[in-house]
């Protein structure tokens, strides 16, 4: 009976420690996930898309600055609807969009989806590089 005793007590501690254990899925313990840091060479008439996963009530900060080159030819985010869309040629929603700019930055809050943030290089002839750092804060 004893060692009875002793086992079930024994689960009722490993039941309640799983409960309270900040690492698992759904605790809402704040995370805060990085998405991309560094550079990214990018070629002639050519673009470099960052595709990231959201949870309801995440935010997204995002920044790009010329490192070589003399701008970013273009620079938004959308959803992955609306990315489809742009690489289709047809009619899309695009957050942020800006041309012919030296720095590249916003902050959002999401909606759960996939979404992309999309920079692009319309020269005939010249290669760019562009310095990049993108995160997500959320609850995990």
């Amino acid at each position: 009976m004893k060692s009875l005793n002793k086992l079930l007590i024994f689960s009722l501690i490993i039941s309640a420690c799983a409960e309270n254990n900040p690492n698992e899925p759904g605790s809402n313990t704040p995370v805060l996930i990085d998405l991309y840091h560094g550079t990214v060479n990018l070629d002639p008439q050519s673009y470099w898309y960052l595709k990231f996963k959201a949870l309801e009530g995440d935010s997204i900060y995002f920044e790009a600055i010329v490192k070589v080159g003399n701008d970013i030819s273009y620079a938004f985010w959308c959803d992955s609807i609306n990315f489809e869309r742009w690489k289709n040629n047809q009619n899309a929603q695009l957050r942020d969009y800006q041309e012919a700019i030296t720095s590249y930055s916003f902050k959002a809050s999401l909606s759960e989806g996939t979404y992309y943030v999309v920079l692009g290089n319309s020269a005939m002839f010249s290669s760019k590089e562009y310095w990049i750092r993108g995160y997500i804060r959320g609850l995990r």
